[in-house]
């Protein structure tokens, strides 16, 4: 469960590729687009199921889950200033997703699909 949170899974696998000084340039950039595209499906369509795997683990281990349509209370703040969401808003908008936007953003920052290219063409250049 635990490389399935939050894309771990996904990205730790890329991570110890780019940390090689054998770096094979194209099998690395083909790894780059495949982890952006595994991030965007997990994004879009990995919520319900990372939420499923999260409930059956806590239900094995009697770890109570919060009711997703309860108001979720943010501590520190007063009753009267909080802003109203539900319990699946925020660890599914601001939590979930956020982190996935984030690591998505990095990937897309250092690899944008001009400077893959660009390795690419130099890879075969040797």
């Amino acid at each position: 469960m635990m490389k399935n949170i939050l894309g771990l899974g996904v990205t730790n696998e890329l991570s110890q590729v780019l940390q090689r000084k054998d770096q094979d340039i194209i099998n690395t950039m083909t790894l780059v687009r495949i982890s952006k595209q595994r991030l965007q499906n997990m994004r879009n369509d990995g919520w319900d199921t990372l939420f499923k795997e999260v409930e059956l683990f806590c239900e094995n281990n009697c770890i109570n889950v919060p009711n997703m349509t309860n108001s979720f209370m943010i501590r520190g703040r007063s009753m009267r200033r909080t802003e109203s969401m539900t319990n699946r808003h925020h660890y599914q908008i601001e939590l979930f997703y956020t982190v996935i936007n984030m690591q998505l953003q990095e990937l897309n920052n250092s690899f944008d699909e001009i400077n893959i290219e660009l390795l690419m063409c130099v890879a075969c250049l040797n």
